[in-house]
């Protein structure tokens, strides 16, 4: 805005008080309504990434075990050697299982070590309550179960689950109800540890 000075008679540019305390009330009425819809915006891409990520590193391990035609296992770690006992949080070590114990020996190859995700946990959910999944080379897998992806506030709206069938070959679970909360198999929402 410009105004004149009285004393001077000069033109001076520039904003009153008044007007940049207006300004900046309306600035924060609007960064107070968009923030809500940011954080669930930011909240949803996590764990829409995270699921990604996840299919991303299933399908390396079920193509590498048909293209070396050996078994590849896939199991959360603590030193990227050893198949840990529970996988939730823990990094992800894809390998060539030569000898079926679940732990990345001498002369095995280690495809990957992956951390799939910072922003929550993914817990795997097995057969016969396994720790680790394993490939076979026609594509298969030994175990099947499911992933589920928890953000750090266990909000179920942000929750995600990829089934795993014994053809080795996952789908996400969907929110069949449109109530926002994603089912699983059961048709039962998902539900995070602290909600």
């Amino acid at each position: 805005m410009s105004h004149t000075d009285p004393g001077t008679g000069r033109i001076a540019h520039g904003f009153t008080l008044v007007e940049l305390l207006v300004a900046l009330s309306i600035l924060c009425v609007l960064l107070g309504i968009s923030l809500p819809g940011m954080h669930d915006f930011t909240a949803r891409n996590h764990a829409n990434n995270s699921m990604l990520q996840l299919r991303g590193l299933l399908g390396l391990a079920r193509q590498s075990a048909i293209t070396m035609h050996r078994d590849v296992t896939l199991c959360g770690t603590s030193d990227g050697v050893l198949c840990a006992a529970l996988w939730d949080g823990k990094p992800t070590l894809v390998f060539v299982d030569s000898n079926s114990n679940r732990q990345a020996d001498l002369g095995e190859r280690i495809v990957l070590v992956s951390e799939l995700t910072r922003s929550g946990e993914i817990r795997w959910r097995a057969s016969g309550g396994r720790n680790y999944l394993r490939y076979r080379p026609d594509g298969g897998v030994g175990e099947y179960g499911n992933f589920t992806y928890c953000p750090r506030d266990a909000d179920p709206r942000h929750a995600r689950q990829l089934v795993l069938s014994a053809t080795g070959r996952p789908r996400s679970s969907v929110d069949t109800n449109g109530d926002g909360i994603v089912e699983d198999r059961d048709g039962k929402p998902l539900a995070c540890a602290g909600a």
